[in-house]
């Protein structure tokens, strides 16, 4: 087959393509309340990136985080960004699922594996067709914020699975060490501090027996015994009973 034969093949090929989805979005409406398709997301991203200059794609930024400049950032972040991205960089807010596209997760590989540059010139630049605004204007941009802002989204990233195991083992290791643990460094503020009221609102029966006040052995209300109180919240003028079951805490009926 000639070239320019298979060449008419391709563009009658996008031709009908093109009207079979013309004819689902008049039939679908649309409502920026959809999610976009997997092809929409992938060809938008392709034409996004390939629109950036290749002279700002290979910009290295010129700072460092520190947590000044990410303490700034972050503050310009919530100011220009966190009404559609969220404060976190997920984009699951109300205004930012009710565009479309919808805001990228900026934890994610799709935008942290392009280049300081790439993020910057979006940044500055926006994007068409989308909620993306630019944000280089001379009265906007003051003392390198984009590449602040650079440096925030990086700082977003997702932990990887080293980092996510790593996490893991110290919160199953991590244990309440409680106020006694100040006492090694803070005796006598501590012997003061205990004594007070504040010290004293949540107490173990088994430690201060003097916590139960009344004697629920004959108590009518109560519907639990004293070895089932775990904790005692409160004083002599309003007490509640917890009992531990797991790790958890339950207030008892009373």
């Amino acid at each position: 087959m000639k070239r320019w034969k298979k060449l008419i093949l391709v563009l009658v090929a996008l031709a009908v393509l093109a009207a079979v989805y013309g004819a689902v979005l008049i039939r679908r409406g649309f409502s920026t309340l959809d999610e976009p398709s997997a092809l929409e997301r992938l060809v938008a991203r392709t034409v996004r990136n390939l629109a950036i200059p290749a002279a700002a794609r290979h910009e290295n930024n010129p700072l460092k985080a520190s947590p000044e400049i990410l303490n700034e950032a972050r503050d310009s972040f919530i100011d220009r960004c966190a009404t559609c991205h969220g404060n976190d960089g997920s984009g699951q807010t109300q205004v930012g699922r009710s565009l479309y596209p919808k805001p990228p997760d900026l934890r994610s590989p799709q935008t942290q594996n392009l280049t300081d540059g790439q993020i910057r010139y979006i940044i500055k630049n926006g994007v068409r067709l989308t909620g993306m605004p630019a944000w280089s204007h001379s009265h906007e941009e003051q003392d390198n914020d984009s590449w602040k802002l650079v440096l925030f989204i990086r700082d977003l990233r997702q932990l990887s699975a080293g980092e996510k195991s790593a996490q893991q083992a110290t919160a199953a290791s991590a244990h309440y060490t409680g106020s006694q643990a100040c006492e090694k460094c803070h005796q006598q503020i501590y012997e003061r501090w205990k004594k007070t009221p504040m010290a004293n609102v949540v107490r173990d029966p088994r430690e201060h027996p003097e916590a139960i006040i009344p004697d629920l052995a004959t108590d009518p209300i109560a519907k639990f015994t004293k070895d089932q109180v775990a904790l005692v919240y409160g004083s002599v003028w309003k007490q509640r009973y917890f009992t531990k079951i797991g790790d958890d805490y339950f207030p008892e009926p009373a």
